[in-house]
């Protein structure tokens, strides 16, 4: 593996992350933060892997992830206050990956409720599972996958996919990229956990260009909804004016910008 852990973990700030486990291949990195030993020491531990060989996005999608091309990790968060706002864990993940990729001078944006994109790619995704006993959630997974040193896709993905390479026109520094995600991240999760939810969700729409926009939400069921993005509430579901003039929030779904409203 071409990061120096040791270095990130000497790079750290904020003093959230505790510690960054690496392995050289997983399943996938969310699993084993889930199944890793849940005392009080797993807080802001780092699970990052050179390889995913069942890499998983949202739906059960499958996430391509070669060895040593991106960067595939999971955080773990234990200490969380209000199980509520659970979804905004995505929303400051997406937060300090877009942060750091414009630091790149990449013009990027998030796309409710979990991905980033580049001029309609994807080039980033994010994940977030819980483990509980009962009614109590135990920990919090928020994974991570960033497409950095592809060269291509495969045919099934190459038109919506993009890497960091592509973008930039050379090989991105893997260790440098990790870092400052993770500092980002202790920043936007200081927020998160002083309860500062309005904040949060207020940096993620400056950063979403559907706010406004004409869009389809196509839900798990198959079902599709029209209408248009007016806000996105303080635990981040979408709020949406439907085609009838009803107002409705969406916790998830497969957003797309409505065609029609697209044509002249």
């Amino acid at each position: 593996m071409d990061i120096d852990i040791d270095k990130v973990k000497g790079d750290l700030q904020n003093n959230f992350i505790t510690d960054i486990i690496y392995f050289d291949s997983v399943a996938s990195t969310n699993q084993t933060a889930l199944n890793f030993d849940s005392n009080s020491r797993s807080n802001g531990i780092v699970i990052i892997a050179d390889e995913q060989t069942k890499g998983r996005g949202r739906l059960d999608r499958k996430w391509f992830s070669p060895k040593g091309k991106g960067l595939w990790f999971s955080i773990i968060i234990s200490s969380f206050k209000d199980i509520e706002y659970i979804n905004l864990l995505t929303f400051i993940a997406g937060l300090a990956v877009n942060k750091t990729f414009k630091s790149m001078k990449i013009d990027t944006d998030l796309k409710w409720p979990n991905d980033i994109m580049y001029k309609n790619k994807k080039i980033c995704g994010i994940l977030a599972q819980f483990k509980s006993t009962g009614n109590k959630v135990k920990k919090v997974v928020v994974g991570i996958g960033i497409n950095v040193n592809q060269d291509s896709f495969p045919v099934d993905l190459k038109k919506f996919s993009i890497s960091l390479k592509n973008i930039k026109g050379n090989k991105v520094d893997r260790a440098k990229l990790l870092t400052e995600i993770l500092n980002n991240f202790s920043i936007y999760f200081k927020l998160f956990n002083n309860k500062e939810y309005k904040k949060v969700t207020g940096m993620w729409k400056k950063e979403m260009k559907l706010l406004n926009k004409n869009v389809v939400i196509k839900k798990s069921n198959g079902n599709r909804i029209n209408g248009t993005v007016i806000d996105i509430t303080d635990k981040g579901e979408l709020v949406l004016k439907k085609e009838d003039g009803s107002i409705k929030t969406y916790i998830a779904g497969d957003i797309s910008i409505d065609k029609k409203s697209l044509m002249v």
